[in-house]
């Protein structure tokens, strides 16, 4: 347990520090370009472990390692402004600007090219989440099945956007809690209009449906002198039928149709491909293990490699993060209106979580959340909050429309509001990362 917890601090703090590290980068080198004179290039924060100076610039690793910064000379009101050309409030304004978005930009470009980068060396994508929505599971007393959703049902639109894929379609429920969705499916050749309305579910009060997709019960592997083995089925067989039950439209997975069936012996139909797609019917005799029929087999998502050129590797990069970005201004726009809770947000501890997470399941994994960090990143940086680096660039736009700059009293009370408020931000981040963690309450007797 307590080595779980640290190696996935570590990975959290690697996959942390690469990200804010590569953000000080694009402020740096810009700086340097503007010939600001940059007094501190830091790899983590607090007290100096070790480091060189080269050209007036500490370059040093401090103790905590999580993240980084730049320190510019002249950089904030509260430093001693001397009013030298090498001072950041001495540039112009448009180089000031570009010194901000540099930043932000960096992390973009990192998102686009760790994406892009799984891509040339190949991914494997769900076979789910590629093309058009089908739902294969919809839950008794979901808010799908009280909106009359069956499964079978292709999904046409939902709210408003056409042909949705399966990953469209969860981040719409998940970020929609009691928000009306109209969705359009087609059944049979027709076409039906209803309203599904997400619940809040869970600490996190995200949405929630009840409807899963369309998953294929795949072999991967049979273990040695199981019910499986001796039933004669074989990995690469398709599970369609569980004694008599279809699992490709009756909304049950193989798992629960094992454990519903009431007889010692019962037939599983496979789709086997030796040399042509044939249906065959296999009897097989479950054993019990802590208290569950299980039969012997491992059945994964079934996925597709997916490898492409330098061109499509970048457009699939950009297509993704584009959607990403999408996704991550709805959530701040749906926050700010209330239509999503806070408590979907996740601080450090909830990171630290996900990063071991994504560590076990592969490096695929791990370079695809790094993306998703580093790209958020990048977007909050240039919300228009003055201790971010977009306030910086929404300060620097209205001092170019006024005419002249603000006072250095004015900046620094704002600097000092906008602080207090990511405080407040940091204290609601932390307190979700904190109950999180804590066990579910236990109803009284």
């Amino acid at each position: 347990m307590i080595g779980n917890v640290a190696s996935n601090i570590v990975i959290a703090l690697l996959v942390l520090s690469v990200i804010i590290v590569i953000h000080e980068l694009g402020h740096f080198l810009v700086a340097k370009f503007f010939r600001i004179k940059v007094e501190t290039f830091s790899v983590g924060f607090g007290p100096r472990l070790f480091g060189f100076t080269v050209g007036g610039t500490d370059y040093r690793v401090s103790a905590f390692l999580l993240g980084g910064y730049v320190k510019m000379a002249g950089e904030t009101p509260s430093d001693t402004i001397t009013g030298e050309a090498y001072e950041f409030l001495s540039k112009p304004k448009w180089q000031r600007f570009l010194v901000a978005a540099a930043g932000p930009a960096m992390n973009v470009f990192l998102a686009i090219g760790l994406v892009m980068g799984l891509y040339l060396y190949g991914t494997d994508i769900p076979e789910f989440v590629l093309g058009q929505a089908v739902i294969g599971i919809v839950e008794p007393g979901s808010p799908a099945e009280k909106a009359g959703l069956k499964p079978g049902d292709q999904i046409v639109s939902l709210d408003g956007k056409e042909k949705p894929d399966w990953q469209a379609v969860q981040n719409d429920f998940l970020t929609s809690p009691g928000r009306p969705l109209p969705i359009v499916v087609e059944r049979d050749g027709r076409r039906m209009e209803t309203t599904v309305t997400p619940e809040r579910h869970g600490r996190e009060e995200a949405g929630y449906v009840g409807m899963l997709p369309v998953i294929r019960t795949v072999v991967r592997a049979v273990q040695p002198n199981s019910p499986a083995m001796a039933a004669g089925i074989k990995p690469g067989d398709e599970i369609i039928r569980v004694n008599g039950i279809d699992l490709r439209n009756s909304g049950k997975t193989i798992q629960q149709s094992i454990q519903e069936t009431t007889e010692k012996t019962f037939p599983i139909t496979v789709v086997r491909n030796d040399n042509q797609p044939q249906e065959v019917v296999l009897d097989v005799t479950p054993v019990f293990r802590d208290g569950r029929k299980m039969i012997g087999i491992d059945v994964p998502v079934p996925a597709v490699h997916m490898k492409l050129g330098p061109l499509g590797a970048f457009q699939k990069s950009i297509e993704t993060n584009k959607e990403n970005a999408v996704l991550i201004f709805q959530v701040i726009g749906r926050l700010i209106k209330r239509q999503a809770s806070l408590k979907q947000l996740d601080g450090p501890l909830g990171i630290v979580a996900v990063s071991g997470q994504a560590y076990e399941a592969g490096f695929a994994t791990l370079l695809t959340f790094m993306a998703v960090i580093s790209l958020n990143l990048g977007i909050l940086n240039i919300l228009p909050i003055p201790i971010l680096d977009g306030g910086v660039i929404l300060l620097l736009v209205i001092e170019s429309l006024m005419g002249h700059d603000l006072s250095l009293r004015m900046k620094e009370r704002i600097v000092q509001a906008s602080f207090v408020f990511l405080l407040m931000l940091t204290v609601i981040v932390l307190y979700n990362d904190v109950v999180k963690l804590l066990p579910p309450a236990q109803p009284t007797p």
